[in-house]
């Protein structure tokens, strides 16, 4: 009963790490996804232009980008289809190369699951709780090198070398997909390719929550959710569109309720924090133009009229809602969802 547990806490954990992934003066780092969209050539030209990959390039990338698929049907190590696209990409058009990353990326979503499960083994758990964490960045012997275990080693060697890294939250470690490796891949990238897969890596670099905790500042919190809002607006036609909804749904939440072990509020008074309401006062000044700065602005009209209560304290100490903060957040994910189109 105890490993049945401690498999399903595993995955309450996992599910938790995966959900979660633009301005204020540190904010405003445009970098991540200020890249600018470029037009690409109608396919339905009866002929082609000097913007345009000849028709035998065209015949080229797409049996390239067959052949990419293929080894993904036939369950291709993950290695194996790195190496492919280092070799696939500088021949390829920025369109193709859209196409084989968000195969890839398809790829690594599918296949997760089943790694995580894997790494549920408690032989394989003993083995990594025996590593010094946190562990080295981009030293992949010196993680390996430290599993006494063979086959526990061979294990997770072949997760880093397939793109993986490991990370660990409430006694388990687990492997996530390590984004940050395929920003190698920007050069070859459509704008939209390129500015999704930064917004997945600044996650995969740096976690925003673990434990049910915040771990980066608020502050990197609002430039996140400032970066997804951003990706929404600037590519309403990706097809990656709905899954950067959806982490702006989680950054906007976290930035305006709080998290169960970092609340936007004191514990002894249930008043939000000033440097809370600093920061919303500065998404709406330095970022007026956003839903995020509207929905900000909404909710210290609402705390306004709590005097800055989020909560009120019972009688008996407990912990009481407000009408007014209620209401604000059972209609703030609907709004949101307006607001951003």
């Amino acid at each position: 009963m105890k490993k049945n547990r401690s498999k399903t806490k595993l995955l309450a954990v996992v599910m938790a790490s995966s959900l979660i992934a633009a301005g204020l003066s540190a904010c405003g780092n445009n970098n991540d996804t200020a890249a600018t969209a470029s037009g690409s050539p109608s396919a339905t030209a009866p002929v082609p232009t000097s913007s345009g990959p000849a028709p035998s390039e065209k015949s080229e990338d797409a049996a390239i980008l067959e052949a990419f698929k293929a080894k993904i049907a036939q369950k291709a190590a993950l290695a194996d289809l790195n190496a492919q696209l280092d070799s696939d990409l500088p021949k390829v058009s920025d369109g193709t190369a859209e196409e084989l990353l968000r195969e890839l990326l398809s790829y690594y979503e599918a296949q997760l699951p089943e790694l995580q499960k894997q790494f549920e083994s408690d032989t394989l758990q003993q083995q990594l709780q025996k590593l010094q964490w946190p562990l080295p960045i981009g030293d992949l012997t010196a993680i390996t090198g430290a599993i006494e275990d063979e086959a526990a080693r061979k294990q997770v060697q072949e997760a880093l070398d397939g793109g993986f890294k490991l990370e660990t939250a409430e006694g388990f470690v687990f492997p996530v997909v390590d984004y940050g490796k395929l920003n190698k891949y920007d050069s070859y990238a459509t704008p939209a390719m390129k500015d999704y897969i930064a917004l997945l890596a600044v996650e995969s670099n740096q976690k925003t929550a673990s434990d049910g905790g915040l771990v980066i500042s608020w502050e990197e919190l609002a430039n996140r959710t400032l970066a997804a809002e951003r990706y929404v607006k600037d590519y309403p036609d990706s097809p990656e569109r709905e899954a950067a909804a959806q982490r702006y749904m989680q950054y906007l939440t976290d930035l305006l309720y709080g998290l169960d072990n970092t609340p936007i509020f004191d514990f002894d008074t249930y008043k939000a924090k000033p440097e809370i309401t600093e920061l919303y006062k500065k998404i709406v000044s330095e970022h007026p133009d956003t839903v995020t700065a509207k929905l900000a602005g909404q909710f210290l009209d609402v705390l306004d009229k709590t005097d800055g209560y989020v909560f009120r304290k019972g009688k008996d100490g407990s912990q009481t809602n407000l009408p007014e903060v209620q209401a604000f957040r059972e209609q703030l994910e609907s709004q949101a969802k307006s607001l951003i189109g």
